[in-house]
């Protein structure tokens, strides 16, 4: 993906990432108010050192690769960014992308897009194609093809030459992991920051000289029989599938809900049944999430302890989305998780597990139907697919929607949201990306 050009890059993927990496600015502002985000941006602030790359919303400028840490371990911090592809790609993407600028000396947005599809492209394809399994490997997609990815962009936008940019690679390989247990804790916004942060010192270090093993990927004990489990068999097939088509555009989802991309088709069916059916919290005497049995190793928390723990807790979502009518970043509060009302309603929420030789089970990627059983004893049923509620390709948000979740976002961080809309809402008509970087360093 080294000699991908702008007119390569179809209009429709380059207007798909252009909307996810508006939608990213938005949760790394809101993210780095977190207690976690702060914890990481304020060791990066302790250590200091060469003022190269920006830490945005802080008024910071660190190295390179503490800034990247910080901006990308924000932005997956609320697990209100995007997801498609393998993951989260926007989170660590977007992050290496932008240091990757201001190490250059800048950059249009255009191009920040075309090497945007790069990365995202190899990520992708190596997932999807690879068919991997995060539950059954346990490794979280998002750092494994994530490092990868990000890696394969930088080394485009820096116009590494072929060898130096397979260093690279090579490196981010080495670098790939993150284990899946930690979803629901701090811990799991860091997959984000260590993927984007190792792809830039991966490349950094290969730009300078730096080699590893020419066959780290199909070789024996290298990235594909580590991360599949099995030995390297269709990587020429892969690679040469990459960009045909590209991606993008199929598989970036917009989130309405900040918590786990399993969560939002079963949230989409409630909310669509409540708004139908005029229901209020009173009026719902139970809800059953259909199928769980692909979803409820990640969601693993019915009675989660706190906020992080509540967003992989498909309880807790759905009850909490009933007692407040809304699921934003607020309804995540770690005392939210002990309020009387959320959890009476919590209690009222059952998930279904069903054998995987069930008929009725449609696989994880259908989604989640489900059926709400009021106090009068009607019952509603409504089943929204993964793949067409709002927000996925097929069913995009509305463009109000989107700026509104954005400018909520960030004024999280910044005192003027609405400055930032035009900058990063046309990020491919930008000529020097450094400008938004600027507007939104503080």
């Amino acid at each position: 993906m080294l000699g991908v050009r702008d007119e390569d890059v179809p209009a429709e993927d380059r207007a798909a990432i252009e909307t996810s990496c508006f939608d990213l600015i938005g949760a790394l502002l809101a993210g780095r108010t977190s207690r976690h985000g702060q914890l990481v941006e304020q060791m990066v602030r302790a250590e200091g050192g060469s003022p190269e790359c920006t830490v945005l919303g802080a008024g910071l400028s660190v190295p390179a690769v503490a800034a990247v840490l910080s901006n990308a371990t924000a932005a997956h911090a609320d697990d209100f960014d995007d997801m498609g592809g393998y993951g989260h790609p926007s989170a660590p993407l977007l992050p290496a992308l932008l240091a990757a600028a201001e190490l250059r000396g800048g950059a249009s947005g255009s191009e920040i897009i075309t090497a945007y599809a790069a990365g995202f492209e190899v990520g992708a394809a190596l997932c999807q194609l690879g068919h991997y399994d995060q539950y059954a490997r346990c490794f979280h997609s998002t750092p494994v093809f994530g490092s990868l990815a990000a890696a394969c962009a930088v080394a485009r936008l820096l116009e590494l030459d072929p060898e130096r940019t397979a260093a690279a690679v090579g490196a981010a390989a080495t670098f790939a992991a993150g284990v899946g247990r930690n979803s629901g804790t701090m811990v799991k916004s860091l997959h984000a920051g260590q993927a984007a942060a190792h792809a830039v010192l991966a490349v950094l270090l290969a730009k300078d000289g730096i080699r590893g093993a020419a066959d780290v990927f199909e070789g024996r004990g290298g990235f594909w029989e580590n991360l599949f489990g099995t030995p390297a068999s269709a990587l020429d097939e892969i690679v040469g599938r990459f960009g045909r088509p590209f991606r993008a555009r199929q598989s970036l989802f917009i989130k309405e809900f900040p918590c786990c991309g399993t969560n939002q088709s079963a949230l989409h069916g409630v909310r669509e049944i409540v708004r139908r059916e005029g229901l209020s919290t009173s009026d719902v005497a139970e809800v059953v999430v259909h199928g769980m049995n692909e979803t409820s190793p990640v969601l693993r928390y019915p009675r989660p302890a706190y906020g992080l723990n509540g967003k992989f807790s498909i309880q807790f979502t759905v009850g909490s989305l009933l007692a407040h009518g809304q699921l934003g970043i607020d309804e995540f509060a770690d005392e939210q998780t002990r309020d009387p009302g959320v959890l009476a309603v919590a209690g009222r929420v059952r998930a279904e597990v069903l054998s995987r030789w069930d008929s009725r089970n449609a696989g994880k990627r259908a989604g989640n139907a489900v059926t709400l059983t009021a106090t009068d004893g009607r019952g509603f049923h409504a089943f929204v697919r993964r793949g067409e509620m709002p927000g996925s390709p097929v069913n995009p948000l509305p463009e109000e929607t989107l700026v509104a979740k954005f400018t909520a976002n960030a004024a999280r961080s910044v005192p003027d949201p609405w400055a930032l809309v035009t900058l990063w809402r046309h990020l491919d008509s930008v000529d020097d990306v450094r400008d938004a970087i600027e507007m939104t360093a503080r």
